[in-house]
């Protein structure tokens, strides 16, 4: 039986992840073109359904690279911590 980590996406979810995901790509691209539209559709959706989207696809990406760094999801997810907390502004 799947865990509550394993649910559906509900629709709302579902497109915040993938203007995340589209997002992220573009810009780390340098392709700053309509990124500014995304945004605000991104911004239209609920805060708790673009919550819960960056939190599945931040777990799917530890889940990702954790067997690749040799560490556990948890611990990958530690050293995310320690970098945001090494670069939170007024530091």
């Amino acid at each position: 039986m799947p865990g509550p980590q394993d649910r559906l996406l509900t629709a709302a979810e579902h497109e915040a992840a993938q203007l995340i995901v589209t997002l992220a790509w573009r810009l780390e691209g340098g392709q700053l073109a309509s990124a500014d539209r995304m945004l605000a559709r991104l911004c239209a959706i609920p805060p708790n359904d673009v919550a819960m989207a960056s939190i599945v696809l931040l777990r799917q990406v530890a889940n990702g690279v954790a067997p690749v760094l040799r560490k556990p999801s948890t611990e990958v997810l530690g050293d995310l911590r320690g970098w945001l907390a090494r670069t939170a502004p007024g530091r």
